[in-house]
């Protein structure tokens, strides 16, 4: 499935340029190649009344609405909000696609505010499927408001709110958020001394913690922030020591790799872009 693939490949791209002036260019061209895939599936499902028959065009269409609208194509938005906004007009019929419901909501949650946000998190709390709940609670992370991350993120200090165990993915998952990311690592290091003592036991992972909150870290200036992190916290680092010796090596990694390719990466995305960016 080579738009499987695609995706795959370009999340590391993802990760290292969608806070520098490479992405404007990634985006456009990323956009220009998944059009016609969007409009594609678009034809196959009969304006998205249909499901596809086989296997490989459902991943593929889950792929297409994901990157359309990650990348900013405008009937990608129009259709997730729709559908999104059907179901917040009668939530007790949930009429989008399970196969969907993952990127459906997290689009339209991006597109959104408070109203599509509070909807989802009263939505969270009420699911009685675990799966739902999973899918809701990484949608709620794809807001681009930052209040509303900083408030997602107090909610994970309160057990009545999010469960001691799903704290982790959730400040994870607002980490994996381009506008989440540093208000994630301001939080985690704003809060350690609670986090570690409060929830240092039973299914709490300060390495997958640590891990998520700097995949994206590829500067000097991060690389030194994690530094002064771990001495400031030599004695408290737990199950999570190792992973910072991860994070501190995979930004090492990171800022050798940005530093080699950046340029010629972006100079091809120019290239090859829309000549409208």
């Amino acid at each position: 499935m080579p738009w499987e693939t695609a995706s795959r490949n370009l999340n590391y791209f993802f990760l290292m340029f969608d806070r520098s002036e490479v992405y404007g260019p990634m985006q456009a061209y990323i956009k220009k190649q998944v059009t016609p895939l969007f409009e594609h599936f678009e034809k196959l499902t009969v304006n998205w009344t249909e499901i596809p028959e086989n296997h490989t065009d459902q991943y593929n269409q889950i792929n297409a609405i994901s990157l359309a609208c990650k990348t900013g194509l405008e009937n990608c938005s129009k259709l997730t909000t729709g559908w999104f906004k059907e179901w917040m007009d009668n939530p007790a019929d949930n009429k989008i696609s399970a196969n969907l419901k993952s990127t459906v909501y997290c689009s339209a949650i991006a597109a959104g505010g408070v109203d599509e946000w509070d909807f989802a998190w009263s939505m969270y709390k009420n699911a009685s499927i675990a799966s739902e709940a999973d899918k809701l609670m990484y949608a709620l992370s794809c807001t681009k408001q930052p209040w509303l991350l900083n408030r997602y993120l107090q909610y994970c200090l309160d057990p009545n709110k999010i469960r001691k165990q799903d704290a982790t993915y959730t400040i994870s998952y607002i980490a994996s958020n381009a506008i989440g990311q540093p208000l994630a690592w301001d939080f985690v290091r704003a809060n350690w001394d609670h986090i570690y003592n409060d929830y240092g036991g039973g299914s709490f992972s300060f390495g997958g913690l640590i891990n998520g909150v700097t995949k994206r870290f590829s500067t000097e200036f991060e690389y030194k922030q994690l530094l002064q992190f771990k001495e400031d916290n030599a004695g408290q680092l737990g199950s999570g020591a190792s992973s910072l010796e991860q994070a501190l090596e995979r930004t090492k990694a990171n800022m050798n790799w940005v530093a080699m390719n950046k340029e010629q990466v972006f100079n091809w995305f120019n290239s090859e872009a829309p000549s409208s960016v």
